[in-house]
């Protein structure tokens, strides 16, 4: 009987052991996967403010041109649109970076930790895709 109560007792620490290293490293996986996406599209914040630079010369430019046509008012449009999805694309990447506290992971509970992590990786992911966007908007405007 008391082998059998001690090999009970060895298998729950040893499953629930387990059990804690896997949380563990699933909280590491995920704080991985955020720091890829922000690692992936941090570089890209220069990029951007030098086809916003760009974008805001050509529109300058194209405001010069006299007499105004109409299909010079849509090419400056279509500047401004650009230039304003940048401009926002910034704007989440810099607020993502000021909210996010991967610091706060560490004290919270494992279930708390992974809600929190695959919550930023949702929002790093968009963060992503409007960076992307913005930028391919931009160097099609430009015609890169």
């Amino acid at each position: 009987m008391k082998k059998v109560l001690y090999s009970l007792t060895v298998l729950g620490f040893t499953t629930f052991g387990c059990q804690k290293s896997g949380d563990k490293e699933g909280i590491e996986k995920l704080q991985n996967q955020v720091m890829a996406v922000h690692d992936e599209v941090m570089p890209h914040q220069e990029l951007m403010m030098d086809l916003k630079e760009k974008i805001s010369h050509q529109i300058d430019s194209l405001s010069k041109i006299t007499p105004s046509t109409p299909a010079l008012k849509t090419r400056q449009e279509e500047g401004i649109a650009a230039n304003k999805n940048l401009t926002e694309a910034v704007t989440m990447m810099d607020d993502w970076m000021n909210q996010f506290k991967l610091d706060s992971v560490k004290t919270l509970d494992d279930t708390q930790a992974k809600a929190y992590l695959n919550s930023e990786l949702e929002k790093i992911t968009t963060v992503k895709t409007k960076i992307n966007g913005g930028i391919t908007q931009a160097k099609t405007f430009l015609g890169n």
